[in-house]
């Protein structure tokens, strides 16, 4: 009876050690770490060689192989039964982004297939069907979602639209809700961007904002790739170094662009052939400097209404004075493919590309490293370097649109995606298959919790961020000049602007 007694509490003792075993252990998460996100940034933003960047070529690319569940994936929403109703989701072809917004089925693309798992987790959840429907241009966007609410016709339930036009359809009429009317969205929940919802506001009422599940708010980072077979071959710094220790200047940057211009031919005429410093587009180049300082174009007032931002700017204006006189280093050129085409053949230093524009990147046979815009003075060490945002891309409820249902949909993607979608974008599409080294995976990661976006560079742009690059590109050196020209239109313009609002919003 005692051996027995024994042999049972022995039996007991294992059990309960399997178990205890078993739970520390925890789920499988595929080995893919908290997404990087800006929001979660408490880890220090100081580059460095000891982050884990070996990744892991596993995905979520199964509905057994959950995330842990951490704080950050639950949405905290009530459980509702829409009996296989149909969700429109109203989008277009867009080269520059990821504008498809349901995927049907499962094809080995790690971002696709991570977007089909999210979505058919909030469809499975609250039984309802997405439905995608196509425009076959973005600048088309804002006049089918006009057409439809103008009508009284509740086509979409969510509309991707370029952020411009999703402001300018807010000045005229009320065609989508803003975010504070959307009943289930938690904007303090962290799978929605924290510091940019405190930007985008504009009298304090926030249009649109981004979360996870609208990746153009990532593809839309700005910085550069440089060519590591020229660095080496002209000894150039390490520029990892220069950005550790806060020395990685406009200065530093044009003495190297400046080493690596070079008349390959000797015919005394610098074409693409030739060898440049700089390869870039005006547009996408020039802003990303002033941002980098956290200068925009266009600020906000005490009462958070937009004012012009650039007469009696000192430091932007030193800034213009500084990029003008290094032009003459890069090979500008107002076409994208162009500019990426002299990179791409090995004959540029450096080259000016996005999150989205690195993955073009892929079949370049020559190595390449990611580094942020320089700062114009030097920065302590461990300062992040920031990235400028060129353009975003929101997703948007039409007022014709069941507000609640939206709302619901909405917030449960924007988890889905931060659990599913943003580690597999961030590791495998870009830091494992587009990126070369370490290096640039702390690059990344540092850009993308430090983004910065300016009104004068996306809801302006055409009225002031255009003005200043065309400067550039026509090489008229007229800064000051152009800004007392500009200045009472764009603060007619602003002025109109905030009236609208107002008119709209009946404040």
């Amino acid at each position: 009876m005692k051996k027995t007694k024994k042999i049972l509490c022995l039996l007991i003792l294992v059990a309960l050690l399997f178990l205890f075993s078993c739970k520390s252990e925890g789920p499988d998460n595929g080995n893919i770490p908290v997404p990087s996100n800006p929001d979660i940034s408490n880890q220090p933003d100081v580059l460095s060689n000891s982050g884990d960047s070996n990744g892991s070529n596993e995905s979520n690319s199964s509905e057994n192989n959950e995330p842990a569940e951490d704080p950050l994936y639950i949405d905290d929403l009530p459980e509702e039964n829409y009996n296989g109703a149909k969700f429109n989701m109203l989008t277009c072809e867009y080269l520059y982004t990821n504008a498809n917004l349901v995927v049907e089925e499962q094809s080995g693309d790690v971002i696709y297939d991570a977007i089909y798992l999210a979505n058919r987790t909030v469809e499975d959840r609250f039984n309802i069907e997405f439905e995608q429907l196509y425009t076959p241009d973005i600048r088309e966007m804002s006049a089918y979602l006009k057409k439809t609410v103008d009508s009284g016709d509740n086509a979409y339930d969510i509309v991707f639209i370029l952020d411009r036009d999703a402001i300018s359809l807010a000045m005229k009429d009320k065609y989508f809700y803003s975010m504070n009317e959307l009943p289930y969205i938690n904007l303090d929940k962290l799978y929605w961007d924290q510091e940019l919802k405190k930007t985008l506001t504009i009298g304090n009422i926030l249009y649109f904002t981004y979360g996870a599940n609208m990746l153009s708010i990532y593809d839309n980072v700005n910085f550069l790739v440089y060519n590591k077979q020229i660095a080496a071959e002209l000894a150039l710094e390490n520029i990892y170094d220069l950005v550790r220790s806060g020395k990685w200047t406009i200065d530093k940057m044009y003495e190297m662009a400046g080493a690596a211009t070079k008349d390959l031919n000797g015919d005394g005429v610098m074409t693409k052939e030739d060898r440049w410093g700089v390869s870039h587009f005006f547009g996408s180049y020039y802003p990303s400097f002033w941002e980098a300082e956290k200068i925009p174009l266009i600020a906000k007032d005490e009462n958070d209404l937009p004012y012009f931002n650039v007469p009696g700017n000192e430091k932007l204006f030193n800034l213009f004075e500084k990029l003008y006189a290094h032009s003459t280093a890069g090979f500008e050129y107002n076409d994208m493919n162009t500019c990426k085409e002299v990179f791409d053949n090995g004959c540029a230093l450096f080259y000016s590309t996005t999150m989205h524009g690195v993955q073009s990147l892929r079949a370049m046979e020559t190595d390449y490293g990611i580094v942020p815009y320089p700062s114009m003075a030097e920065k302590n060490p461990g300062d992040p370097y920031i990235g400028r945002i060129s353009v975003g891309f929101p997703l948007i409820v039409p007022v014709t649109a069941d507000a609640e249902r939206a709302s619901v949909i909405m917030e449960a993607l924007a988890c889905q995606y931060q659990k599913r979608v943003i580690p597999v974008y961030y590791e495998n599409a870009v830091q494992i298959k587009s990126t070369r080294d370490e290096e640039s995976i702390e690059i990344l990661d540092m850009l993308t919790k430090n983004r910065f976006l300016d009104f004068g560079d996306t809801y302006w742009t055409n009225d002031v961020r255009d003005k200043y690059t065309d400067i550039f590109m026509f090489q008229t050196n007229n800064f000051q000049s152009a800004t007392e020209k500009m200045e009472n239109s764009v603060t007619k313009i602003l002025g109109r602007a905030i009236s609208a609002f107002q008119n709209v919003t009946g404040e």
